[in-house]
């Protein structure tokens, strides 16, 4: 059979060999991971022609059960490794809601003998330049030409030279590698693929995260940060780039019966240097025993100077009963899935590991997130979720009083559902005392100063908390938020595009963007955003009761009002009284928006605790009605 004819592709100053699967640039290669460059290379056969989102996963991560996360952080590693941003189309275009394409100039060359792409209109050098004339001395004699051995002895002295150089230079530079100061635990694989258990997997990063945490040197990243992560083929030093971090934890993991075996490793992610590895063999039992050693050696190898405190943090075991602590961690893995099934999946794991274990405080904090979480998006009633929340944290602190995630969910209850607004501070900085690492309560504490109108001091935090998840759509999102509120409407779009260039299937984002649109009365671009946002939110009724008001600000009375019908009949998910008045104020009914807000009022509405600062109510805001309702909210 003829062989097959290999050809490199060709484009900008780039150059793709997928025989050798490598990319220069200018001819110098350049690093790219596994997945970035099979995603790269199926783009360029289709050359110029669409390829949808399915199609790409099913390519790359052909046989794995990944999320659409995966394609949209592999595809942020391509573009930064091309230079380019999703907004530039000079090599690859988004389709939105549907897929890719690559569309610059693109060549295919034959490669040469050594590998490199051939070039046709190098210029020929003559005979004389390369060969002696025939029946010549040199030709006669090997070609020995006189001073030959002159260069023969300088091609060896700078062959010692290179050889020297290489050696001490890498001693140099590893004698004065830079210290550690972040470092992303990613969640651990399975040492055999076809026998995953994701919550174990994800729940011992989790865990270890929590410890490592504990250490105020290093910054460390949250779980919501790594979680999408979790592709078999995962490059763990690609990812501490994207992570923006100095070092990885990558580990894996395996259950059989009653045993458990861990390997892991610390990577230094400028080089790629491992800096420490084990294997453990252990009882299911001793599983908290091996985090103790893990989280000890890492500490070790990051030279990493520990107060007494966080000694006691980091090997701090808050069960004892390795069935409850597997509870725990699929109740956290279901939480962090961030649907409505998750969150009710979660809250019954996290009450039977309280069941199991009474004094487990985690698990009662991870109790009082559920139900926060379960308000909070509207799955349960705020009279119904948000007591509940309280009494879990409450607990979770009774018995652990150095909880950060116990304070951060009881600030949650008192910010969004008790209005008790100085103790939701109190709890939210305490929270931060403990782990100042947290960005989830930095997220918090920047709404909390927001709604309170302290806008230089919630960019702080909402910028802290991006910082530590600079991968984070809702982390970016939320300066957005920000800056809504503070009507620098058109930073806050800047804003949100930044969050579309990370996922452009972010229902929420859309959303955010349509009533920052709606705000400026642009409201076609705000429909078009708002139309987007419906499709991509699930059975979320806020989006259609934004696209309501947005056709009630354009006098658009009968499209507004039938939308408004829909969502009182629909008997899943209610929308929430504050939403529900923020229409008849654009429609012009102040009595039954009015009404409505005496209604949130009595149901305990979270909205209610943005009174001052949103935007929605600005046509109610000079009524003496508005004031009243603000002093009863407690607003300041």
């Amino acid at each position: 059979m003829p062989e097959e004819k290999r050809v490199n592709y060709c484009f900008g100053e780039f150059t793709v060999d997928p025989h050798r699967r490598i990319m220069l640039r200018a001819g110098a290669a350049v690093p790219l991971a596994s997945k970035a460059f099979d995603l790269l290379l199926a783009l360029l056969e289709s050359e110029d022609h669409e390829l949808s989102k399915d199609e790409l996963m099913s390519r790359i991560w052909a046989d794995q059960m990944v999320e659409d996360a995966n394609l949209t952080v592999t595809m942020a590693q391509l573009r930064k490794v091309l230079g380019e941003k999703a907004s530039d189309r000079r090599f690859i275009v988004t389709i939105p809601g549907h897929g890719y394409r690559f569309v610059g100039e693109l060549r295919r060359e034959a490669p040469s003998m050594d590998g490199q792409t051939s070039n046709d209109n190098a210029p020929l050098l003559p005979p004389s330049a390369t060969t002696p004339p025939a029946g010549s001395r040199a030709q006669v004699r090997g070609f020995r030409r006189p001073g030959l051995t002159l260069v023969v002895c300088l091609a060896l002295m700078l062959a010692m030279a290179i050889t020297a150089y290489y050696f001490w230079g890498r001693r140099t530079r590893a004698t004065a590698a830079p210290a550690i100061k972040s470092i992303a635990v990613l969640p651990f694989k399975p040492l055999v693929a076809d026998s995953r258990d994701e919550s174990l997997e994800m729940g011992m990063a989790d865990t270890l995260i929590t410890r490592l945490s504990s250490n105020r040197e290093i910054r460390v990243r949250p779980i919501s940060a790594v979680r999408n992560y979790t592709a078999l083929a995962q490059d763990p030093i690609a990812a501490g780039r994207e992570q923006q971090v100095d070092a990885v934890l990558d580990g894996q993991i395996q259950k059989a019966g009653t045993k458990i075996r861990v390997t892991v490793r610390l990577l230094r992610v400028g080089d790629g240097a491992q800096m420490w590895a084990s294997l453990f063999d252990e009882e299911m039992t001793d599983i908290f025993t091996v985090q103790d050693s893990i989280s000890e050696r890492v500490t070790s190898a990051l030279a990493v100077t520990l107060t007494s405190e966080e000694q006691r943090g980091l090997t701090k075991r808050h069960t004892a009963d390795a069935e409850a602590y597997q509870l725990y961690l699929k109740g956290r893995y279901q939480l962090n899935r961030l649907t409505d099934e998750g969150f009710f999946k979660g809250r019954d794991f996290f009450q039977q590991a309280t069941e199991k274990d009474p004094n487990y405080a985690l698990a009662y904090a991870g109790l009082a997130d559920a139900y926060n979480s379960l308000g909070g998006f509207d799955a349960l009633a705020s009279k119904e979720s948000f007591p509940k929340a309280r009494d879990a944290a409450e607990q979770a602190l009774r018995l652990d009083g150095e909880l950060a995630e116990a304070h951060q969910a009881l600030a949650v209850v008192k910010f969004s559902y008790d209005w008790d607004f100085a103790g939701a501070e109190r709890e939210c900085r305490r929270a931060l005392e403990i782990n100042p690492n947290y960005s989830d309560a930095h997220s918090t504490y920047g709404y909390f100063l927001t709604a309170m109108g302290r806008f230089d001091e919630a960019l702080g935090e909402m910028q802290r908390a991006q910082e530590l998840e600079p991968l984070s759509v809702e982390k970016i999102a939320a300066i957005g938020e920000l800056l809504y509120y503070q009507r620098r409407y058109d930073q806050a779009i800047v804003q949100y595009r930044k969050a579309l260039e990370m996922d452009s299937n972010s229902g929420f984002v859309h959303w955010a963007l349509g009533r920052t649109f709606t705000a400026q009365a642009r409201y076609n671009e705000a429909i078009e955003e708002l139309k987007k946002a419906i499709p991509l939110s699930g059975d979320s009724p806020d989006e259609p009761a934004e696209l309501a008001r947005t056709y009630a600000l354009m006098a658009r009375r009968g499209e507004a009002l039938k939308i408004v019908d829909e969502l009182k009949r629909r008997t899943d998910r209610k929308v929430a009284p504050c939403v529900m008045a923020g229409i008849f104020s654009a429609l012009g009914d102040e009595a039954q928006a009015f009404a409505l807000l005496d209604h949130a009022f009595d149901e305990r509405d979270f909205i209610l605790v943005m009174l001052k600062v949103d935007p929605m109510f600005d046509p109610l805001r000079s009524q003496p009605r508005f004031g009243d309702l603000t002093r009863r909210v407690g607003l300041p």
